[in-house]
């Protein structure tokens, strides 16, 4: 989803949320919207919360196959699936939808969050929130090569491209925040305004981790009429994708790999991350929330958001391993013929993908290491704004990525939304992402906004270039919340 996370109203809106979220998941997104109160609660109670959010390399329009194609994404891949292999129609039908132009790797992802429990609360001059979630990424790149063997002309020589990246990461995160206005930059202005800043420390544990990576492309040399290869493989992995991974580079097959799901959640880091923000809250018409906050409810406002999310790192320590190859070079005599095989992200199936390949990485020298290791959480910085006038509220974000992880994009991505409330207890809510290196998408969410508890809901669907398609790439169960007056 190349954002910090995924529930059921920020997915409606696109994602984002730096400047909309005020209920106790903002502890991970920003930590200073705990202090908007838009409605006039004491206590915000949340069981559970989930949603997930899958891209795929061909399209899919039954909605259980989709189901299904989605479930399986986080399931260990355990030996070869017939319905993984392309034939012709298949690649070109990739080509057409993942590699426009001169595109050579297309980067997919898939996502999920669970908010297993939820608290927000206010004390006499501050709000606080404690949360327990669970994410699961995986991200993939694969190069035009494996579906093709045009080469791309980037300006200055042809490039068929065949790298190959897969990652993988579960994490399950204990965070507790706080908000509360800050007096001295309120003192500044005469206006119905206020500064809030937040701040929430979590605790992290990591279950197992992928870090797949292959460089492997082929340059055609004018001067000699060849193609010249250049090709390195590194894995970076704990837990079970150490202790379950077959011997490689020995010339064995890959026919099954025994693992399963809640072994890839079983903890093998820990580590500590840091969410804060800030919020400039400026209200206008008869709007006097920052004055009357235990009975008026903000209904007319400005909002100005920035915060820092995932800062922090994790300790690697569950069966550590990297392997590494030398850089290789090469003059083949001819490209090696393009894939059979369709690629998910599942656990453990880049093994098969590989070695089905006829440039394979298995076949290299390699180096091992079982030291413990240390890897970056996704730290990202965000900026939002939103506009709030009673049943209508419009937002706008960008989020700048600081750390390339799985859990992160490679460039800024923008997120717009709009809420829309025909009657004060219905918010409806569409939303759209901006970001020209990933697949575009919109989404559509409801709610039932009562005094004493919410339920909300979304759906997120794959755009093209002429608007939405009818391919569901995401969801979110119903996100139920009681609130205490």
């Amino acid at each position: 989803m190349a954002q910090f996370a995924i529930n059921a109203e920020n997915m409606a809106l696109g994602g984002g949320g730096t400047a909309y979220l005020t209920g106790f998941e903002t502890l991970f997104v920003n930590p200073a919207n705990l202090h908007i109160q838009e409605e006039t609660y004491y206590l915000q109670i949340s069981a559970f919360q989930g949603s997930v959010y899958s891209e795929y390399l061909l399209p899919e329009t039954d909605f259980s196959v989709r189901a299904d194609q989605i479930y399986s994404t986080f399931l260990p891949y355990k030996s070869v699936d017939d319905s993984h292999f392309l034939n012709e129609a298949d690649r070109n039908t990739i080509l057409r939808r993942n590699f426009p132009g001169n595109r050579r790797v297309a980067a997919f992802q898939s996502m999920t969050d669970a908010y297993w429990f939820g608290l927000k609360w206010k004390g006499e001059n501050r709000s606080y929130a404690a949360a327990l979630r669970s994410r699961v990424l995986s991200k993939y790149e694969l190069g035009r090569g494996y579906f093709s063997e045009e080469p791309v002309d980037p300006g200055d020589r042809q490039i068929v491209d065949r790298s190959f990246r897969h990652q993988f990461q579960s994490l399950h995160e204990i965070s507790f925040g706080y908000a509360e206005s800050f007096d001295f930059l309120n003192g500044l202005s005469p206006q119905l305004s206020e500064f809030i800043i937040g701040i929430a420390p979590k605790i992290v544990i990591a279950g197992s981790s992928l870090d797949s990576k292959y460089e492997n492309t082929y340059d055609l040399n004018d001067e000699i009429g060849q193609w010249e290869r250049n090709y390195q493989y590194s894995r970076q992995s704990t837990g079970t994708f150490t202790g379950n991974t077959p011997s490689l580079f020995q010339s064995e097959p890959v026919h099954f790999v025994d693992a399963s799901f809640s072994d890839l959640m079983k903890p093998a880091g820990l580590g500590f991350g840091l969410d804060a923000g800030i919020t400039y809250l400026i209200t206008f018409g008869g709007d006097l929330s920052t004055v009357q906050r235990d009975t008026a409810p903000t209904e007319q406002s400005l909002r100005l958001s920035l915060s820092i999310t995932d800062l922090g790192a994790i300790y690697q320590f569950d069966q550590p391993e990297e392997i590494t190859t030398e850089e290789q070079q090469e003059l083949p005599d001819n490209l090696p013929p393009l894939t059979d095989r369709s690629f998910s992200g599942a656990p453990f199936e880049h093994l098969f993908f590989l070695d089905d390949q006829e440039d394979s990485p298995f076949t290299m020298a390699s180096d091992y290491s079982s030291d413990s290791f240390y890897t970056m959480l996704p730290t990202s910085i965000q900026a939002g704004a939103l506009f709030q006038i009673n049943r209508i509220k419009l937002m706008g974000d960008v989020k700048f990525p600081i750390v390339n992880h799985e859990f992160a994009s490679k460039a800024p991505v923008v997120n717009l939304g709009t809420e829309l409330k025909p009657l004060p207890f219905l918010p409806i809510r569409l939303g759209t992402r901006i970001a020209p290196h990933l697949p575009g998408f919109y989404s559509l969410g409801i709610g039932f906004e009562h005094r004493f508890f919410e339920i909300h809901t979304a759906l997120t669907v794959k755009s093209s270039t002429i608007g939405p398609t009818n391919e569901v790439v995401g969801a979110s169960l119903a996100g139920i919340k009681i609130n205490l007056p």
